[in-house]
């Protein structure tokens, strides 16, 4: 080969190197453009779905604008695509030449997204419809409503009342938006039909002719859903086709953005308030501040998120919980608990070693409990270290680790078991009865735990220190030495003065015998004068480094001077 063939060679080479790396650019400039908003999108409209955007854009241009902008619209999944319903479907119906169903389950988003389906069904979030059966939904239920209609006591001036209040209606205004409802369609015999009398099979299909039948329909052909259900985009939805959960909780319909699902803004809708404040525990955070500082650099238009390749500036919700990084191939779960080693949710927090099932395992005997675990706590919690060594050293994640299980370890042990044991003892012993909510100390107990306690360990969990101690442990403090503990004793007093001797004595004998502990004892000894027992840790300015109480090294400061009379 001749050194002018090299060279020409050569020169196509770098010329055609040259034209591709412009096309890059221009592809990456034209992208921007359309994440910007300054140019729409390229729309792929597919043949099935052309009548719907054409008449949709007319009636109801804000959905087809928000489509318009979805990375589905540029590759050609439309209306149909999500949209459409088998013949056996429930909630199916005719729509102009088409069989379609108003909710999109997580089973219709399966067809194209396998894994992220599989990885929420089995997730904690996925069972967020649980609540419609435990002691929170008791109180929006009974205590704030009422499970029974009941009559108005006056008019309400400018309006032509209803004939019945519903007295279910903080539920479906509040528990069930981010819970989830149980969907139901009405019937014709003036009730309604759910997926437990659907009965669907394994592909979602029911399998009970009977209910299916009962089905009522509008004018239009339409199903008609019962409005305490539906509208609903409950992350734990129980849906009619047997799938749980709603994936347009995070991801809005109908662009579903990963933008959006990538800020701490979209897991606000739920995590949020003074009995799970997450959202404003990692706004007071330096992750938080740091995210509102750097928000514009992060990437989060981006096709790929990829912590440690893609943005480096700060953590959300979902880089911490979710989303890919360096460490682990850029691997993203849909499912929120694979890094959480401590559920705080309950009044005692639990260690999350997990089942097949992925329930928490409760055994106590150390080889059958190791038989049962699938997914230990150890594991979930190497799994989110992952993501803190981005950012982090190996001591600075495991210091801070030992302070977070030190804080939940406090609060169980100061707190949550005793609160616990003092609350099933009174109950046992009749000293309660066995309805929630119609004593005072029921109250004081749920407030301690359900509030300030979980504000207390959600905020260790979180770094944000306020909502530790002062939104935290402070109240919990407060709540068990100013009403709980009085509330228990008060109670025993009165069993005692009221026939009920015996049972008095032993329930005082529980709470006496825990207030006697060491964690406890001071305010006893404040009230006979006595100082703290035990010494200060060593944290005088100037001084050396800080020394737990008791351990080794630490000198027990001098006793103070007697105070002149």
């Amino acid at each position: 080969m001749s050194l002018n063939t090299k060279r020409i060679i050569i020169a196509v080479l770098a010329a055609g190197f040259l034209i591709s790396l412009l096309f890059v650019q221009r592809m990456e400039v034209e992208r921007k453009k359309v994440e910007s908003g300054e140019k729409k999108p390229r729309l792929v409209v597919p043949a099935a779905s052309k009548d719907c955007v054409k008449c949709h854009t007319e009636s109801s241009a804000g959905l087809v604008a928000h489509w318009s902008g979805s990375k589905h619209a540029s590759r050609g999944v439309g209306c149909v695509e999500c949209h459409e319903a088998q013949a056996t479907d429930a909630d199916g119906f005719q729509h102009y030449g088409k069989r379609i169903a108003t909710v999109v389950t997580p089973r219709d988003c399966s067809r194209c997204h396998p894994i992220p389906y599989e990885e929420f069904e089995r997730s904690h979030h996925a069972k967020a419809g649980n609540i419609l059966a435990s002691l929170d939904n008791l109180l929006a239920e009974v205590v704030e409503g009422s499970r029974e209609p009941f009559n108005p006591h006056s008019p309400t001036i400018g309006r032509e009342g209803p004939a019945m209040v519903n007295g279910l209606a903080s539920v479906n205004s509040g528990c069930k938006q981010c819970h989830g409802a149980k969907i139901a369609l009405k019937t014709t015999d003036g009730g309604w039909v759910t997926v437990s009398d659907l009965k669907p099979d394994a592909s979602g299909k029911p399998t009970d002719q009977a209910a299916l039948a009962r089905i009522a329909h509008d004018d239009k052909g339409r199903p008609i859903y019962d409005h305490q259900t539906w509208p609903n985009t409950g992350i734990g939805r129980l849906n009619l086709d047997g799938s749980l959960g709603s994936c347009s909780a995070c991801h809005s319909r109908h662009d579903f953005s990963p933008r959006r699902a990538r800020q701490p803004e979209n897991c606000g809708k739920c995590h949020l308030g003074p009995d799970h404040p997450q959202k404003e525990i990692y706004d007071e955070s330096k992750h938080g501040v740091a995210f509102r500082d750097l928000r514009e650099q992060m990437h989060l238009d981006g096709d790929t998120w990829i912590l440690g390749k893609d943005y480096t500036q700060a953590p959300t919700c979902a880089t911490c919980h979710m989303s890919g990084h360096s460490r682990n191939g850029g691997k993203v779960t849909h499912d929120v608990g694979e890094r959480i080693s401590w559920t705080n949710r309950p009044p005692v927090s639990q260690v999350l070693d997990t089942d097949k099932d992925r329930k928490i395992v409760t055994e106590t005997d150390p080889t059958k409990r190791a038989a049962l675990i699938q997914d230990s706590a150890a594991s979930k919690r190497t799994k989110m270290t992952e993501v803190c060594l981005h950012c982090h050293s190996d001591q600075y994640v495991s210091a801070f680790y030992a302070q977070y299980d030190e804080l939940v370890t406090l609060y169980n042990e100061k707190f949550g078991k005793p609160g616990q044991q003092i609350m099933n003892t009174l109950l046992a012993e009749g000293l309660l009865t066995p309805a929630q909510f119609d004593e005072e100390i029921e109250w004081t107990w749920y407030f301690l735990w359900h509030h300030e306690g979980r504000r207390a360990r959600h905020g260790a969990s979180m770094m944000a220190p306020d909502y530790t101690h002062w939104h935290g442990m402070f109240e919990v403090a407060d709540r068990w030495y100013t009403k709980m503990i009085p509330q228990a004793r008060e109670l025993v007093k009165h069993a005692i003065e009221h026939g009920k001797a015996d049972a008095g004595k032993r329930a005082s004998a529980v709470i006496e015998a825990i207030m006697a502990r060491p964690e406890h004892r001071w305010q006893m000894d404040a009230l006979a004068g006595k100082p703290p027992a035990g010494p200060a840790p060593n944290f005088a300015p100037g001084g050396t480094t800080p020394t737990a109480p008791g351990a080794p090294g630490t000198t027990p400061p001098a006793p103070p001077a007697p105070k002149t009379p």
